[in-house]
């Protein structure tokens, strides 16, 4: 291989958390050989940022919310925004947008934090109709951190679109919520069996050996597909 290794402080986000369960090989190349991610299509780029403008959108259900949106996504940049979500935390009835949230070097960036007295309710922006299992895997990710971190939320809650919108609307009634809680909690085992594979994965150059197969577009079709089919030649 003739990429150059990435050095960096390795942290794990809900997206790599997601990657891993995907393929351990590309949660591999994605924290040590970065640049020999495939160029994302224009259409791709264009689904990513509907998602953002869909949890802008969500956003208006919580007006007067704090945008705590890390400053940049090196490990320095993350403890700095958990540390401010942190100390705003210490006030009750607060909204945060884009909150850090950091455990055992593990961390999410929640679209919206609500606070209420005591109790925290979480909030996690999708830009479809449909909650797909992936979704609820990425959201108990987010609870597990959150728990473990000391905010365990009350009720966490999946906003996403109503029949009949698709993600270009952006009109604040397209959305709706829909409590997961109760899946996320019976999840628990699962994310923390699978974190811990996932900090293992980080080191294990062994994962270079992997051929491609159906996990390189199940569920989303992976960025490394180009490196490692052509590998395979």
């Amino acid at each position: 291989m003739n990429a150059k290794r990435k050095q960096t402080t390795f942290l794990l986000s809900k997206s790599s958390f997601i990657r891993s369960l995907q393929c351990l090989k590309s949660l591999y190349l994605y924290k040590n050989y970065y640049t020999l991610r495939d160029k994302p299509s224009i259409e791709l780029l264009a689904r990513f940022q509907q998602g953002i403008d869909i949890g802008k959108l969500a956003w208006k259900l919580f007006p007067q919310g704090i945008d705590v949106h890390p400053a940049s996504f090196s490990s320095v940049g993350i403890n700095r925004a958990a540390k401010q979500t942190q100390n705003y935390l210490l006030s009750d009835n607060i909204i945060l947008y884009e909150a850090s949230i950091m455990y055992n070097q593990a961390f999410n960036i929640l679209d919206i934090l609500e606070k209420k007295g005591k109790k925290i309710y979480a909030y996690e922006v999708k830009s479809s109709v449909l909650i797909s299992e992936t979704y609820i895997l990425d959201a108990a990710f987010q609870y597990y951190v959150m728990k473990g971190a000391g905010y365990r939320p009350e009720q966490f809650f999946i906003i996403h679109l109503k029949e009949g919108y698709d993600s270009l609307s952006q009109d604040i009634n397209s959305l709706t919520k829909t409590d997961v809680t109760e899946q996320l909690i019976q999840l628990k085992d699962y994310i923390e069996k699978n974190i811990s594979k996932a900090f293992q994965a980080f080191t294990d150059n062994s994962l270079l050996k992997v051929q491609p197969g159906e996990q390189c577009t199940q569920p989303y079709l992976c960025d490394f597909s180009g490196f490692c089919n052509q590998s395979k030649k």
